[in-house]
This record gives C-alpha cells, structure tokens and sequence, in this order.
C-alpha cells in the first residue's frame, strides 16, 4: 500500500475509532454521570468539534485518493470508489454541522422536546451512514484482492 493509501485509510480508520468511542462510550458516559441537562450541555458543546474533525479526515482521505487514482493508468475504479464513499462522507458531515445540529441546538434551548427528538434521529441516522461509509471505505482499501496486491 502506498503512502498516500496508508494515509487516506488511517484517516477514515481514524475517524471511525472516533465515531465509535464519542457515540458509544464518550456521549452514554456523560448522560450517566451528570444530570442530563449538563451533559446536554457538554455534548452539544463538543459536537462542532466532532464534525469539523470528521470533515477534515474525510477530506484528506479523499484527497490523498483521487492524488493516487490519478497517478495510476489502470486499476482506478477501486480508489475512486473507495473517494466517492468518502466524499458522501464529507457531505453527510457536512450537512449534520450545518443544518441538523443547530437544529437540533435551537431545539434544546427552548425546550422542544419533540423538535429536539426529530433532530437527534436525523443526526444519529446520518452518523451511523456515515460510519457505514467509513467501514467500506476501509474495507475497500484493506481486504479488496486489488489492496492486497497493490500492498
């Protein structure tokens, strides 16, 4: 695997890990150990940072991938494959900072639960795309004979 490859699945792989801990142990954690109000508080504090970073490996990972399917004169369709997963990753991210979490942040501050509600789902379905997303991109680039090959 390339150096541009190994960059762009240790971003993805990165982010993925990332996803994993903040939704599953990081974000249930708080809501366990403070009042709900203040982890409320906290996640919603933390969220912007979450996708920004999320953003910005995706990003790379496309990056890095289109460099290296441009570069090769046969054998692109896994790269530009695993780069559109990627790139449906920078948008869904993309979308859940811009539109999703204000509302959802709008929602919390005037104590609209079922506002609030609806906001979440749609955040949690988009991440869990995705995570999705992420895990093929890394399997694409991993477990593919072609990535085994190119190795």
């Amino acid at each position: 695997m390339n150096t541009l490859r190994a960059l762009a699945v240790a971003c993805v792989a990165a982010w993925l890990g990332i996803m994993a801990f903040f939704s599953f142990v990081a974000a249930p954690g708080l809501f366990q150990a403070i009042d709900r109000q203040a982890a409320g508080e906290a996640v919603a504090a933390l969220l912007p940072a979450y996708y920004r970073w999320g953003i910005t490996l995706s990003a790379l990972a496309v990056g890095a991938l289109l460099v290296v399917a441009a570069r090769r004169r046969d054998g692109r369709g896994r790269d530009l494959a695993a780069a559109a997963l990627g790139g449906v990753m920078v948008a869904l991210l993309a979308w859940t900072l811009g539109v999703t979490v204000p509302a959802a942040e709008d929602a919390r501050r005037v104590r609209d639960d079922q506002r609030f509600a609806a906001a979440h789902r749609d955040a949690v379905r988009l991440n869990l795309v995705v995570m999705l997303c992420a895990a093929a991109f890394v399997a694409l680039q991993t477990f593919t004979p072609a990535a085994r090959r190119d190795g």
